[in-house]
């Protein structure tokens, strides 16, 4: 059950830093050059690609090639590090959640428990030993606290 638990605390952990996480976000979404980051940057300093490529140790091609792959979201991570350090730049990675990953494992334990409560609900309708929506609902919202538990049970 610790285990369990563990998931729910690191949820509350990582959405105590989403506001600034998406705020960080959107203003870099924002001030995303359309040109791209490579670009931008290797212009602004005053670099031409032959001389990224110099700092790349690679052909002025390659440093062209990565220009273009950044654009079109080909680049690897791997290579947006090495261009960064060629360009005494910071890479800043990551996955920001849309919505709190509290909601998504509430939300989530909810729609598993209707779908399985949902089958015994209409037998038992059929059997007139049918539940009330408010006692439907208390039983949905019960396996819910109970899925969220299991975090396995909630991804399959």
């Amino acid at each position: 059950m610790a285990l369990s638990r563990t998931h729910l605390l690191s949820a509350s952990q990582l959405d105590r830093k989403l506001p600034a996480l998406r705020q960080a976000a959107s203003a870099l979404v924002h001030a995303a050059p359309a040109i791209g980051w490579i670009k931008a940057l290797r212009q602004s300093l005053g670099l031409t690609t032959g001389a990224l490529a110099r700092r790349l140790h690679v052909a002025q091609q390659t440093a062209a090639d990565l220009e273009g792959r950044e654009r079109a979201g080909t680049i690897t991570l791997a290579s947006l590090r090495r261009v960064a350090d060629a360009l005494d730049a910071q890479l800043v990675y990551a996955l920001v959640p849309r919505k709190n990953l509290r909601q998504t494992i509430s939300e989530r334990a909810h729609e598993l428990a209707r779908q399985r409560i949902a089958p015994v609900a209409d037998s038992m309708r059929l059997e007139a030993q049918g539940l009330t929506q408010k006692e439907l609902e208390e039983q949905t919202d019960e396996l819910a606290r109970e899925l969220e538990l299991r975090p396995r049970d909630l991804w399959r």
